[in-house]
């Protein structure tokens, strides 16, 4: 069973990195690149899931 939660992300640029921010987790990560900012962001995500809500889940789906 795959369970659906949307999830927004902006990114934005400060000095030399990037900002990842998820406001429905209220998750602010950050990265050298684009890509290391949103990897750090999902995995942040995924990790806000597993210890907030008290179901399992087998795959998360990022889109």
């Amino acid at each position: 069973m795959t369970i659906w939660f949307p999830f927004s992300a902006t990114i934005r640029q400060e000095d030399s990195f990037y900002i990842s921010i998820c406001p429905e987790a209220d998750i602010i990560c950050k990265g050298t690149t684009i890509e290391e900012a949103v990897e750090n962001l999902k995995e942040e995500v995924e990790t806000f899931l597993g210890e907030k809500l008290s179901q399992g889940f087998s795959k998360i789906i990022f889109y």
